[in-house]
């Protein structure tokens, strides 16, 4: 699914417009807890999925920029309608990390991402 896309059907506020990229998204994962997040990365064995993954979470702070630019995700989308500070802005600015959200819960998110064909990942998945 093409992120422009993402944004249209999920009705997203993007806080990063000058980032904004085409871009296919094939694979999802979900985490408020950015040390599950963290988990990814020792599991995923190649680094294409991360490429066309987007991070999906509640956490509005810094901790999910910074999971993101380590994991190589450039895509967080918040969730429950949650408003990120200018700080946490600025800062996907800096590290080019495409920040957006939407008014949906992570549930509801998922779900709908799953059934227009986004996968998502799973620990030690193969390319």
């Amino acid at each position: 699914m093409k992120l422009s896309d993402i944004i249209k059907e999920f009705n997203c506020q993007v806080y990063t417009p000058e980032l904004l990229k085409e871009k296919d998204i094939n694979y999802a994962f979900c985490a408020d807890l950015m040390s599950d997040a963290l988990m990814i990365l020792n599991s995923v064995k190649d680094d294409r999925i991360l490429k066309e993954s987007i991070l999906i979470t509640g956490l509005t702070t810094n901790q999910s920029i910074r999971t993101a630019e380590m994991l190589d995700v450039d895509v967080v989308l918040l969730v429950r309608g949650k408003i990120p500070s200018l700080k946490v802005i600025d800062l996907a600015k800096e590290s080019h990390i495409i920040l957006i959200s939407t008014e949906y819960t992570m549930f509801n998110t998922s779900g709908m991402m799953y059934a227009d064909g986004i996968k998502g990942i799973i620990y030690n998945q193969q390319w």
